[in-house]
Formats: C-alpha cells, structure tokens, sequence
C-alpha cells in the first residue's frame, strides 16, 4: 500500500498550542513522510501542513476536555464518513472516549472495513487498575516505558503494546534584546532563573520548589524562582495560596514570580538558568511534558523526579519526590558550576536530537503504519 491514509482522532488542531497531546498530533502528523494524515480542526480553521488534509469536525477549538456535542460530533465522523486506513487515536484512556471509539470500529468493522487501530496513551490515567477496559486499539503505543508496564501489569497483553516518545519543536533561540524584554514584561531581574512549569494543585512539585527557595535564594541571592503553572482543577488557587502564604512567612516570597498560565512557555525557558521539575505525579500530562523537551532542545539543564517516567532523562540530577533540601543542593550546585550545568545542559540536547525531534517520532509511526497495514 503506497502512501496509507491515517485519520488522527484528537482534540480540534488549533491554537492556543498549550496542550501536550494536540502538539503531538500537529508534529507527527506534519512530519510523516510516508502515510498521508488526516486531522480534526475547528470550522474555517488552518491546515497544519501540507500533506495533512484537514476536516472541520469541531465549532471550536474548546479547552482541555471535549465537550459531550463534540464528542458526539466526532463519533458521527467516525461512523459516517471516509474510514480511511487507519484510524489513530491521541487521548488518556477514559470510559467516555474509549467505548465511543470501540463502539465505532466494530460498528465499521461489521460493514466490511478492514482498516486497523492505533491508540497512543497521551498520559497515563489515575490508576491503572481496570484500565485495560478502556484498550481498544489493534496495538497501543505509550510515551514510556513507565506507563508500558503499568498497561501490562493491569492485563493488556504484551503484544499489542509499543513504546513511541513524544516529541517537541525545538523552540526559536532568541536574541539577548528578546531576552531582556523577557525579563522586563514579567519583572524579572539580570540574575539566574530557575522555572518550575509544573502544577500546584496534583503533584508535590510546587509545594517542594517552594520549601527549597530559601536555601536557594541564600547561596545565590539575586535568583529569581518562576512558577508556570496551569490551574487545571478547582483547587488550584487554593493549592497556590498556601504555597504563597508559606513562602511569605519564611520571607522568600520577594524572590519568586506566580505567571499562572503564559502565552509563551519558550518566552520563560529563553531566560531560564535550569528547570526544576520534581513532580511526582503526571496526571493529566503526556509522560514526558514538551516542556521538559524544549528545555532539553535549548541545553537547559533539569532536576527531575525519579520514581516515575521522568527517570528516562538519565543524563538529569534526580531527587525522591518531595525532597526540598536534594533539590536546593542540585539546583545551587548547577547555579555554581558553569561547567556541570553546561555539560548536563549538552547530554540533554543530545538526547532530544537522538529521539524526541518530530522528524525521528513520526518515522517510528511512519514504520508502525507500514507494518499494521502491510
């Protein structure tokens, strides 16, 4: 079969370009150069690329879950219009999306389509008891080989599981006059960043960059700490308000930025001296957040979480979940030392050029599309 047709089952492809699962979609689907893709986009919207055929399914581009109309939209695609080859779903495992998508394939299945099933786990659901319900695809690609296991063990047979990373664009390296106006819009100093673009409210991440500023601010008092954090969930304020209220008390509050949800993560990383992500659970985020890639493209050093999928980034200091003090020493460590900061900044970006460019991701889909449809 020359040139497979693939139709991507994902949120609408369409800006704001801050969720990690519809990037995905957007790279691979641009960047496949042996399957031609299909995309779901909003009415009027933009193709993403120029062998990517787009079809309006969406009113809008909507926020972080589809609406139940959108949804409904979406099966009505699927049982209706142009099967294609394959059909390649992008989202986290969930009753709603699952038996829709599986009720679909057999329904299309049962009217003489012989096209296959891929299903990419965007990020791993809560807990993997009973997940393997909501498995449907003919093989099922992971972002890791954390959440790989955790499909295995809550019975998914081992033969339909691959493990395919995410990938980022490498973000545009800006100008030292773009950096310092950076710095200006969000009142940030000449001295060393260090940006925590995680969460406050599911992990421990937040709560444990804030009980290491002070440590932080000590050995290097001119540092600026940024936290970046999208408020998902309701008690985000909340979780937020505490972590301020804390680090006011110990007097450290002066040395941080809450930015909340920015217009240009890349913006924060072009200024950033090291990225501290000690988050201990990835809820609602691909396995491997682009954030952390991009980082990674520009040579900023990290300190992550180990204990999950984070633990691929070997080249990175790790510490145990809600550890301020092993965080402080990492990061005072990386402030200090120009050139372990420099050196771990470089296995990072060797790193995402060996496996999480678009270009090499959608290869590897490029070859399971060849493989599933022969």
């Amino acid at each position: 079969m020359l040139e497979p047709r693939i139709l991507f089952v994902s949120k609408p492809m369409a800006p704001p370009w801050n969720d990690g699962s519809k990037n995905l979609v957007r790279d691979i689907a641009a960047n496949l150069t042996r399957a031609r893709a299909a995309v779901m986009i909003t009415k009027g919207g933009e193709p993403i690329g120029p062998r990517v055929s787009a079809e309006p399914i969406y009113r809008d581009a909507g926020r972080f879950a589809p609406s139940v109309t959108a949804n409904a939209r979406v099966a009505l695609r699927l049982l209706t219009g142009d099967p294609l080859d394959a059909w390649h779903f992008v989202f986290a495992p969930n009753p709603l999306s699952s038996s829709v998508a599986l009720f679909a394939k057999m329904a299309r299945r049962a009217a003489g389509w012989r096209g296959r099933v891929v299903q990419t786990v965007a990020s791993a659901p809560r807990t993997f008891d009973g997940a393997a319900r909501w498995i449907f695809g003919d093989v099922v690609v992971t972002l890791s080989e954390h959440t790989r296991q955790g499909l295995f063990g809550a019975g998914v047979n081992a033969d339909l599981l691959r493990v395919i990373p995410p990938c980022a664009r490498a973000p545009r390296v800006l100008s030292q006059d773009e950096r310092a106006r950076v710095r200006a819009r969000y009142h940030i100093g000449d001295g060393p960043v260090v940006l925590y673009p995680g969460d406050y409210e599911v992990s421990h991440g937040a709560q444990t960059v804030a009980a290491a500023v002070p440590a932080i601010v000590r050995a290097f008092p001119d540092t600026t700490i940024v936290f970046a954090c999208r408020k998902k969930k309701s008690d985000a304020k909340i979780a937020q308000r505490i972590i301020e209220r804390d680090l006011d008390r110990c007097g450290a509050a002066a040395k941080t930025r809450h930015l909340g949800e920015v217009s240009s993560m890349a913006d924060l990383l072009s200024i950033a001296s090291v990225v501290a992500f000690p988050v201990d659970d990835l809820y609602g985020k691909v396995d491997l957040p682009l954030v952390l890639l991009e980082a990674m493209a520009l040579g900023i050093p990290l300190v992550v979480a180990r204990g999950g999928p984070l633990e691929t980034f070997d080249f990175a200091p790790m510490v145990n979940p809600g550890d301020p003090h092993a965080l402080a020493e990492h990061v005072i460590e990386l402030l200090a030392n120009e050139d372990i900061a420099r050196a771990i900044g470089r296995q990072g970006m060797h790193m995402y050029h060996a496996r999480y460019t678009p270009e090499i991701v959608a290869s590897a889909y490029d070859d399971l599309y060849a493989e599933l449809l022969g």
